[in-house]
């Protein structure tokens, strides 16, 4: 049962880091696509053609689609969710910590585990693989697999390269489309 706390506790704390980064980088995408289109309205004042003669029609299309996914956004609640896992991961760290002081799991802890469990979503699989893989040379058990190296590896490159992506879409389209 400690074992199982402890590494539900630390899977917590990975998915408490990935809702918090998924915030931070949906708010930055968010106004870097608001600037953009507040930008492309104000120079196509100027400039009507500026990016061709649909100019006004791409500044629609931007200006719907950022509503469309600010309000996504805002309905995953990114932030609520990371700080609900916060909580969640500190409450049981607090079980690893009684348990492990008493040296003997009671019924009562096996009764907060569950009701921890129910308290907030489940932190994904990929948390608990990327934990074990980040700190793998700290652990006494449940070593990452080679597969599971490969997964977390594979998926922090994936991130990275999808955001660079949704950073640098506006500027290479702007860049085409003025060419």
């Amino acid at each position: 049962m400690l074992n199982k706390v402890w590494f539900t506790y630390k899977a917590r704390i990975q998915a408490h880091h990935r809702l918090e980064w998924m915030d931070t980088h949906s708010q930055f995408l968010l106004v870097w696509y608001a600037i953009l289109g507040a930008a492309l309205a104000v120079v196509a004042i100027r400039y009507p053609t500026l990016l061709g003669k649909n100019t006004d029609i791409f500044g629609a299309i931007l200006s719907i689609t950022l509503l469309g996914v600010s309000l996504s956004v805002a309905n995953r609640d990114f932030r609520g969710r990371a700080l609900n896992m916060r909580k969640n991961y500190l409450a049981l760290q607090h079980l690893y910590n009684v348990i492990s002081t008493r040296n003997t799991v009671q019924p009562e802890d096996i009764v907060k585990y569950d009701e921890l469990m129910n308290d907030v979503e489940n932190h994904q699989d990929m948390d608990d693989k990327t934990f074990r893989v980040r700190n793998s040379s700290q652990l006494t058990s449940r070593h990452p697999r080679k597969k599971e190296y490969f997964q977390v590896y594979f998926f922090t490159v994936f991130k990275y390269v999808v955001l660079l992506i949704f950073y640098t879409t506006p500027v290479i389209v702007a860049w085409y489309l003025y060419e």
